[in-house]
């Protein structure tokens, strides 16, 4: 069972990226404006893949439909499950990179792994042809950063919105990628991945050990 976490945290930001999540709405050519806007995707997308990744269970909904997807990951115990709509699969193995290679197949096509979201950021705050509008939000009662990103020429994708929890944790996603569309929104949240519902799945899933 999912219980939603009741605390509310507040992000850590560079006083440049500060100023540009405060809701600023600026291309990224030129200027102090320019350079707070890097600076904010630069930590949003640090803040997707650096440090120590915290355990956490994340419930999806695919806006558009009724399909959920349920995301349990706790990298130090290396255990993960995903499952979509009801289809559950399990993962064990204490190597890291093995578990988001993992990850990435499980939810292709449904939710981009923070390594990917984490990538379009880096490029876009580089991407000079880019316009971008920074905002905040509380989505599963967790606070979160967002962005939003139009025509972005040099970039892997040219429009998308994010938005990224204070721990690191994708909590929306609007993008097309290719043959790929992610409406994903964060519906149910907590810290940490429950064993006993772990273990309650196991018998309906085949774990794969990396």
């Amino acid at each position: 069972m999912i219980l939603q976490n009741p605390l509310r945290r507040c992000a850590v930001l560079s006083a440049a990226a500060l100023l540009a999540l405060a809701g600023c709405s600026q291309g990224a050519g030129g200027g102090e404006a320019a350079s707070e806007d890097q600076a904010a995707l630069t930590e949003l997308s640090g803040r997707l893949v650096e440090g120590d990744q915290p355990a956490y269970t994340a419930e999806y909904l695919i806006e558009g439909s009724e399909e959920s997807v349920l995301v349990a990951v706790d990298p130090e115990a290396g255990t993960a499950a995903v499952v979509v709509g009801d289809r559950p699969s399990l993962w064990a193995g204490d190597d890291v990179a093995g578990l988001t290679v993992w990850l990435d197949q499980e939810l292709d096509g449904v939710l981009p792994s923070e390594e990917t979201v984490a990538s379009w950021l880096s490029a876009t705050a580089v991407d000079s042809s880019a316009s971008t509008e920074f905002s905040n939000t509380t989505l599963a009662g967790e606070l979160a950063d967002c962005v939003d990103v139009q025509g972005a020429e040099d970039s892997p994708v040219g429009a998308y919105e994010v938005c990224v929890t204070t721990v690191g944790v994708i909590a929306s996603v609007t993008a097309k990628v290719g043959d790929k569309a992610y409406t994903a929104k964060l519906v149910n949240y907590h810290d940490g991945v429950d064993t006993a519902w772990l273990d309650e799945i196991t018998g309906q899933a085949s774990t794969a050990n990396q």
